[in-house]
């Protein structure tokens, strides 16, 4: 596994909406954040408090210092079967080979217990965020599996999982084109979801396709 929120693709206000979207659509722990690196959303999953349940990482890269006192692993193998009620995963199915996205899936099924729910979000090379941009995009790496949301989605689908909102987090990076980021209010309406903690923009508005799932028993 690699790739992780710490991307360069994200900033502290984004891994704080993804909070929010845990608070509001994925609901209590035990967390996995799979793909953890630093620790920097493991931090935050842990400060939703002892209620919420316990934050685990795993990351073979994983760097602990950013989340203190919050279990990491380095290994799959080494994450209990049905041990996590929800699962978050941000910049991770979509920068690894393709080959190793059915193994991922696999791990999900297995750690995560039936009627459990995921947070995952994957650049998404069909949304309006690549159009502008285009080479330049930032997501566009070789050897990173990127697909359109609706490939992910069926993927995910036939992977046993069900969709239970989908949509995008919007214009957020820029710039796009000559306007200044600050300036471009082509970012009003992602800064608008994120200030409301909520997933509101259809997917392909924005630079990532982000889905909330349940673990389908069956």
């Amino acid at each position: 596994m690699s790739g992780s929120v710490e991307a360069p693709s994200t900033d502290d206000r984004l891994l704080s909406w993804y909070v929010q979207l845990v608070r509001r659509h994925v609901g209590r722990g035990p967390y996995l954040d799979y793909g953890c690196g630093s620790g920097a959303l493991l931090r935050r999953l842990a400060g939703l408090g002892p209620a919420s349940g316990l934050a685990v990482g795993v990351d073979p890269d994983a760097v602990r210092a950013a989340a203190p006192g919050c279990p990491v692993h380095e290994s799959d193998d080494e994450l209990p079967t049905d041990g996590f009620r929800s699962l978050v995963a941000i910049d991770v199915l979509d920068t690894v080979p393709a080959d190793a996205v059915p193994r991922i899936l696999l791990t999900w099924r297995r750690v995560v217990a039936p009627g459990g729910r995921l947070l995952v979000a994957v650049a998404d090379p069909a949304g309006r965020g690549r159009a502008l941009t285009g080479s330049e995009w930032w997501a566009a790496r070789p050897g990173h599996s990127l697909r359109p949301h609706e490939d992910w989605s069926r993927l995910l689908t036939a992977s046993g999982f069900t969709v239970v909102r989908e949509g995008s987090d919007g214009l957020w990076r820029g710039p796009y084109g000559k306007v200044p980021a600050l300036l471009d209010t082509r970012r009003a309406p992602a800064l608008a979801q994120r200030g409301a903690g909520r997933l509101f923009l259809n997917p392909g508005e924005g630079e990532r396709s982000v889905f909330i799932l349940t673990h389908d028993p069956r």
